[in-house]
Order: structure tokens, then sequence, then C-alpha cells
């Protein structure tokens, strides 16, 4: 039985979620480090990780009907990409000051007249082509989490549960399924109406 077959691993999961617990997953790319995106879990990945409080994180899930309510100010152009493109490697920004309500579970879309951040802390959106990590979203609460690679910042991306395990004890590992990553990055852009920006070059070449 798979980890994420067993209601155990299931129900202990979601508890650590919930709690504000980190957890990793295998991504078509590389291994990641997610929580719920919410304050308590954008604060525990920030920690974990030891990563610049400057830097956004990504929002991943299973299906574009979960990112939707993230894709705030997204023009036509990006989530037409958006669909070309997932499951895979390509990260969306569609919006160059993207808005999101950190304080409570998303999705949620906020108008900006109730924005209390001082600045935004999701400002991508993807779903990697992972089985492991589309079985993942079907069983957490909201389909969606947080994530960035990883790694502790400004070291290397972990390339093995092992790795992460020793790295980082706190966090549940979901084994990749004999299916590991392939190593490359996501392709990462920002969409501005219909001009696209290339950020980071990575596996998809558009």
């Amino acid at each position: 039985m798979s980890q994420l077959s067993d209601p155990k691993f299931i129900e202990k999961l979601n508890a650590h979620l919930a709690a504000g617990g980190v957890i990793a997953f295998p991504t078509d790319t590389v291994w990641g480090l997610g929580a719920l995106p919410t304050a308590d879990g954008a604060a525990a990945l920030y920690e974990t990780k030891n990563r610049p409080s400057d830097k956004r994180f990504i929002v991943m899930s299973n299906a574009v009907e979960h990112l939707a309510p993230f894709m705030c100010g997204y023009s036509d152009k990006a989530i037409e990409l958006g669909r070309k493109y997932w499951p895979g490697a390509l990260t969306v920004s569609g919006n160059p000051n993207p808005i999101f309500d950190s304080q409570r579970l998303l999705p949620r879309q906020t108008e900006p007249s109730e924005y209390k951040d001082t600045h935004p802390i999701f400002g991508s959106v993807r779903i990697p082509n992972h089985p492991i990590f589309l079985e993942l979203c079907e069983k957490i609460p909201g389909h969606c989490l947080a994530t960035t690679s990883a790694n502790v910042s400004g070291w290397p991306t972990l390339k093995s549960a092992d790795e992460i395990r020793n790295t980082f004890p706190d966090v549940i590992v979901i084994e990749d399924g004999d299916i590991p990553p392939a190593g490359l990055a996501s392709t990462v852009i920002r969409v501005t109406g219909d001009t696209v920006e290339i950020l980071r070059q990575g596996k998809i070449v558009l």
C-alpha cells in the first residue's frame, strides 16, 4: 500500500498541515517543500528553509479549477498558456503585483481594499506533471499547496527523500513512487496582457 492509500497516513498528514507543518514531495522537475497557503503555512516554509521574507511562493495544485481563485488579474493569455502546458514544467505569474489573502486558507480572491499584508507571498501558479503530487492534491484541504524547492536557501536542491529527511527532520516526506524528479527546474514566466516575459528558462521552451 502506498502512503497516499493509507487513511491513517492521510489523517496524520492533514493534521500536520493544519498545524502549520511542512511536507516534502516529488514533482516532475525537482523535489519540493509545501504547506497550506495560509499565513502559518508560509511562515513555516520561510523558517524551515531559511528563505528571505521578500521571496514569494508558488501555489501548486492538480487542476486549473483549484488554482483559478489564485489567478486574480491573470490575463486570457496567461490562462491560455497554463492550460496548454499543464500539467507540466511551466510556472505562470499573471500579475506583476498579485494580491492574495494570506490570513486564511485559500483559495479566496481578495480585493485590493481588503489587502492588509505588507507584500504578497503567493506569486505564481503551476500544475506539476507527477502522479504522486497529483494524487497528493486530491487528499489535502483545498487541493493546493504553497510551495518552494526542497533546499536550504542558497544551497542546491536536495535530490532524494533521504536527503530531505536528514536536512529537515520535522518535515513529512511523500515518497516518489519510484518516479524521481527529472532534475531540471520549471520555466517561469510573467504574463501581462499578451506580453510574455521569461523570468527563468527551464524545461519548457516557449
